[in-house]
């Protein structure tokens, strides 16, 4: 069996047939591409640990250490699929996964979120940020929905590892949402479509709307869909909302995810520095 075919083998038999998201086969399909780019296309049990670790030197020269270890994990995921099925290669356990390296979420203000939504281009486009900042939802979790889903400022998406969660709009997003929906003539099912193409709208026009709007406030740092998923969390831990609460929220799998965004909005700790520290 070659590289390819294995990794062929394991997105057929186990991630496909475990219904994971599209943004998995992607990442999937990109660790085959670089891996291959690197290493031909041979025999998987020819793969040495030697190749391994050129190949790791290689991608770590262009692509944050976040993303070597996605990758890291995903070739021991395919290595283990075979050590299961008895096929001879490599042993996945001998192929050490990076740490993951700490980040510091970018997040917005409520004030640069405002004026965002108000120099959004149109009223489709401010529905979007809003609707965004408002639920914490991801970008392919937004481009899934449909019309009638959200009722009463509420709506359930299906996240990571195909686990539905509720989530909610605050009443501005409603109120965009509803004005957007009445300017619309056509009867597509998707909640946010093209105006172009009356399709669905696609990740790459999101995030260009999302940066625009951004830019058109005056915003300077580097905004994404996520970002406002950022800000979402932070807003919601700043007015001392619960952890664990915030948690189910964005979908995490574990609270120390969430964790990340504790050192942003740690009032306690600030309040120390405040009472003891001198000058």
């Amino acid at each position: 069996m070659r590289i390819s075919e294995a990794f062929d083998a394991y997105r057929d038999d186990y991630i496909l047939l475990m219904n994971q998201s599209a943004r998995t086969v992607e990442c999937h399909e990109c660790c085959k591409k670089l891996l291959l780019s690197h290493i031909e296309d041979k025999p998987v049990e020819s793969l040495t640990l030697e190749d391994v670790r050129h190949w790791r030197e290689e991608i770590a020269k262009k692509r944050r250490a976040n993303s070597v270890r996605v990758y890291i994990v995903r070739l021991r995921a395919v290595l283990g699929y075979l050590n299961i099925r008895g096929i001879e290669c490599i042993d996945a356990r001998l192929i050490p996964v990076p740490k993951r390296e700490a980040t510091v979420p970018v997040y917005l203000t409520e004030a640069e979120v405002d004026a965002m939504i108000a120099c959004a281009y149109n009223l489709r486009n401010a529905f979007v940020i809003s609707l965004l900042y408002s639920s914490g939802i991801r970008l392919s979790e937004l481009i899934a929905l449909n019309r009638g889903q959200i009722v009463d400022r509420r709506f359930t998406v299906i996240g990571k590892g195909r686990k539905p969660r509720l989530c909610f709009i605050d009443a501005r997003t409603e109120h965009l949402m509803e004005a957007y929906l009445k300017s619309r003539s056509d009867h597509h099912d998707a909640l946010i479509v093209s105006f172009e193409h009356k399709s669905r709208m696609t990740a790459t026009n999101i995030q260009l709307l999302v940066r625009n709007s951004a830019a058109r406030a005056g915003i300077t740092k580097k905004v994404t869909p996520h970002t406002l998923r950022h800000s979402f969390a932070t807003n919601f831990l700043k007015n001392n909302g619960n952890m664990r609460y915030l948690s189910a929220m964005l979908g995490h799998a574990s609270l120390d995810t969430t964790m990340m965004y504790a050192h942003v909005v740690d009032r306690d700790l600030q309040k120390q520095y405040e009472k003891y520290h001198t000058i």
